[in-house]
């Protein structure tokens, strides 16, 4: 217990010193010489706001909680994957309780469960919100905050957390294993850290050009770095009362242009940089991604164009509203809730899907869509066919039966929690295709469902309990299931034997 308590120490403290927790820079240096200044602050500072004290305040607290967990040393500092699991797991977790202090010092919310659900929502990239107006008025620091999360959460805390910090090889990849989305991990270079510095920088720059192109769209300063900071980790949180929508088509069709990117396998930017264009244009998982969105944006356009006034409008508003979905950004330019049927069905069906494996989006990921896809086609040529005999097979490379496996459990428990949450959440009253979308949109970090949860509502109607539920879902989303549910089995708590 003690050293999974004291690598969470690490990682709390280590943030509170620089980017994943209120307090960024250096939690104890810097109270010391500069007043605890850190990036919400500066926002905040220089905008004139009346939060600066919350921030701080909020800092300070993080700052003992971590410091009080430095104090814990651990007798054993083995480190194998279940304790990375644990790690990541409780990180999570207690990030979510830290990083909602803001929310509620700033007086942006009055009840704890609201804050939690909303800072869960954020560094899960979820981008769900019970905010149900008024959003424009927070503080700017608090706005920065709330969106800053999103972009820390997109690539992973734990995974930016081994760029900087001396892990160990083993923990190293324990930790990338339980944070990064997709059915399996690689690294791009010899060093699990060096991975991560890579991933970060690709990462940091383009979130940093698409605020460029935000600013020559007609957003301030401000407006376009929330949104970049959003877009990047495909969180969906904004500064706008009412999102996209009523922006200009040029900002909407940027926006398009880089949820999509944000959602494509962050390994492939690598290969284009190191002029590998082969493994680009081979990869099968890219190909899948581009096919079901333009797929599911061609046959949206048609059902929709009932709702515009000609086929180009139609066209920008399906894709953008499928981008934001299958991005599971969370974006709205139009209210998608009123579309036919059959274009909300095709968007349930994107969220299932999600982006692709080492992106910032979530879903199941492209990745096992395609490996439940061919396993299925496999089956059914076994049965007409006994006899028959081939691999599995992705990017020409044979797929291992553990991995088709562990894809196979995946969708199965993720299947099992997903009804059981509908249940739980249904208990409110709502109707059906409210509860269905919000446990959809929660578990797979979509934001926006249908009906009662569409683009333009907000969760706030939903009691303590079943935003509890949902915030469970957001983090068993994003964390790929096992660590959060390994929280739960009495055997992880159990101390390990020793074997001599």
């Amino acid at each position: 217990m003690t050293d999974r308590f004291t690598e969470i120490s690490v990682i709390t403290t280590w943030g509170n010193k620089n980017e994943f927790s209120p307090c960024f820079k250096y939690a104890r240096q810097d109270f010391a010489d500069n007043g605890g200044t850190d990036a919400p602050a500066v926002v905040s500072v220089c905008s004139g706001g009346t939060d600066l004290l919350a921030i701080l305040a909020s800092a300070a607290i993080t700052a003992a909680v971590g410091g009080g967990m430095l104090l814990l040393k651990p007798k054993d500092t083995t480190f194998f994957a279940k304790e990375g699991f644990v790690v990541v797991a409780l990180a999570w977790v207690v990030m979510s309780l830290l990083g909602a202090l803001p929310f509620m010092f700033g007086g942006v919310f009055t009840n704890y469960m609201d804050a939690v659900f909303e800072t869960a929502s954020g560094f899960t990239t979820t981008g769900a919100t019970v905010l149900s107006g008024g959003i424009s008025a927070i503080p700017h620091g608090i706005g920065f905050w709330r969106c800053f999360i999103i972009f820390i959460g997109g690539m992973g805390v734990l995974v930016f957390v081994m760029a900087v910090l001396p892990l160990s090889k083993e923990r190293s990849m324990y930790l990338m294993r339980a944070e990064v989305p997709g059915p399996s991990v690689g690294k791009l270079v010899a060093k699990a850290k060096d991975t991560a510095l890579i991933l970060y920088s690709i990462y940091f720059a383009l979130m940093v050009l698409m605020a460029v192109m935000l600013l020559f769209g007609g957003m301030n300063v401000y407006e376009a770095f929330t949104t970049a900071l959003s877009t990047a980790g495909t969180g969906g949180f904004m500064v706008y009362d009412a999102g996209f929508i009523g922006l200009s088509p040029y900002l909407q069709t940027v926006t398009t242009v880089f949820m999509l990117l944000f959602a494509v396998n962050f390994n492939l930017y690598y290969y284009i940089l190191m002029r590998r264009i082969g493994d680009v244009t081979h990869n099968e998982e890219l190909r899948w991604f581009l096919g079901i969105f333009f797929a599911a944006v061609l046959t949206m356009t048609v059902a929709n164009i009932g709702q515009f006034g000609s086929f180009g409008e139609s066209l920008h508003h399906t894709a953008f509203n499928a981008a934001s979905v299958y991005s599971t950004t969370g974006f709205a330019s139009i209210d998608f809730d009123k579309w036919p049927t059959i274009s909300k069905c095709i968007m349930l069906l994107l969220m299932f899907c999600g982006g692709c494996t080492g992106s910032t989006a979530g879903g199941i990921k492209t990745s096992r869509v395609a490996i439940l896809v061919k396993n299925a086609f496999n089956e059914l040529r076994r049965f007409a066919h006994p006899k028959y005999v081939r691999s599995l097979k992705l990017d020409g490379k044979v797929v291992s039966e553990r991995v088709v496996r562990s894809v196979t459990v995946y969708f199965s428990v993720i299947i099992g929690i997903i009804i059981v949450s509908i249940i739980l959440v249904s208990a409110n009253g709502f109707d059906f295709e409210s509860s269905l979308s919000a446990v959809f949109a929660c578990i797979f970090n979509i934001g926006p469902g249908f009906h009662a949860f569409g683009p333009t509502a907000s969760f706030a109607p939903l009691s303590n309990f079943s935003k509890l539920v949902l915030t469970f879902d957001m983090l068993a989303g994003r964390l790929e299931l096992w660590p959060l549910l390994l929280l739960f089995v009495p055997s992880t708590w159990k101390k390990r034997a020793v074997y001599k």
